[in-house]
């Protein structure tokens, strides 16, 4: 893999295991597109590695959204904005190359697919909204009491404004592994 930027380090580890891609870019990230960061973390990801970037800028939505593609593809994403001394946040990503992982919606008219869930499936990314929460909390409750841990939950809202009245949606979100 080629580095884009003069300022970008890569380091390999002892065992090839893992790359680490350490970028410190101040400028504008458009230069670098969606589609170039899915060309990147595909290489990696093909090779069985795991695609690391710590990367210093103000638009980070490039990457962001490349992430996105490989968290539907199944690939477990990792995010994480971490604080620098200089006083500007850097974007800490992992991807891993394994696809095993598993987004469910619960609807009204379906219960949590228990069969989507295969024994390779190592983290299941869960929500439901209005009347479904209690499916999901319900689902939930047994995955955990299955072997699953809780990552973490969510609660939060969403509003849909339907002509003159607004419509308040809540959504319960978890995250749940195995190992």
């Amino acid at each position: 893999m080629q580095c884009v930027n003069p300022k970008s380090m890569v380091y390999l580890s002892k065992k090839m295991k893992y790359l680490y891609i350490v970028h410190f870019w101040t400028i504008s990230m458009g230069e670098i597109s969606k589609k170039d960061w899915i060309c990147k973390i595909s290489a990696l990801l093909d090779l069985g590695k795991i695609f690391v970037c710590t990367l210093k800028t103000s638009t980070p939505s490039q990457l962001l959204f490349a992430c996105d593609v490989f968290r539907r593809r199944m690939h477990d994403v990792i995010i994480n904005i971490q604080v620098n001394q200089t006083g500007s946040s850097s974007l800490h990503v992992v991807i891993h190359p394994e696809q095993n992982c598993l987004d469910l919606t619960i609807c009204r008219d379906n219960r949590l697919c228990m069969d989507r869930i295969t024994p390779s499936t190592k983290k299941i990314r869960i929500r439901g909204c209005g009347r479904v929460i209690d499916s999901v909390y319900q689902s939930i409750d047994s995955l955990i009491n299955n072997g699953w841990y809780l990552e973490k939950t969510m609660l939060n809202s969403s509003t849909q404004k339907n002509g003159i009245n607004n419509h308040i949606n809540t959504t319960l979100q978890a995250v749940l592994r195995r190992g």
